[in-house]
């Protein structure tokens, strides 16, 4: 359903789906969404989804732009966190299979992300248009050293198993990663070459360097 959903959504309709593992309850699976359009519309784009079991909560209103980042619910507040996203060659069955044969614990959430629409366009930003139309995204609270391993390990296997391309959306690199796991070789040279002409000193600084 969420796959046919997706196959047929106009560039106005992005949508996510969500694993969810919160301690001491029962697994869980949400739809997140966003329309660019009227109530009426959105739902209409989104009818399969009238076919599941009525859900633990409908959330699904009109609202300001301001307010998107209330649509998953998540703390807004810094939290220790362990996160790693891969691009999806394909969500096919064996994909589906993969994500939901077991349990996604130790793992809080396992987000599929719906691409698309603009990022799937030409652009010259260096990390060029995104042909892929999924990405997953696996977090996890590493509450202690000892959590923080089996996160780790279960994300890897996760990664293994799914139809990865091996590159990384730039913007969920996390600290154990590079640039180069996510821009093409020449967009690297392009951002070093940049570098060292306007900024030699090396006065600006961003999270991940243009040379690591």
């Amino acid at each position: 359903m969420f796959r046919s959903m997706a196959a047929s959504a106009p560039d106005n309709l992005n949508l996510w789906l969500e694993l969810l593992s919160f301690p001491g309850a029962d697994p869980m699976v949400a739809i997140d969404s966003t329309c660019i359009g009227s109530d009426a519309e959105a739902r209409s784009l989104m009818r399969a989804s009238d076919a599941l079991p009525t859900p633990l909560s409908d959330t699904r209103a009109p609202m300001s732009v301001a307010d998107l980042g209330t649509i998953t619910a998540e703390p807004t507040d810094p939290v220790p966190g362990s996160s790693r996203a891969e691009l999806l060659t394909s969500l096919d069955d064996s994909a589906l299979d993969t994500l939901l044969e077991t349990p996604i614990d130790p793992l809080l959430s396992v987000q599929v992300r719906h691409l698309g629409g603009a990022l799937a366009r030409a652009t010259d930003n260096p990390h060029g248009a995104l042909s892929e139309q999924f990405s997953v995204y696996m977090f996890g609270l590493p509450a202690t050293e000892e959590a923080a391993e089996p996160i780790t390990k279960k994300q890897a296997d996760l990664a293994r198993t799914l139809p990865t391309t091996g590159r990384k959306p730039v913007t969920f690199l996390n600290p154990s990663e590079s640039l180069a796991d996510a821009l093409p070789e020449e967009s690297l040279l392009r951002l070093r070459r940049l570098k060292d002409e306007r900024d030699p000193a090396g006065i600006f600084r961003g999270n991940f360097s243009t040379f690591g």
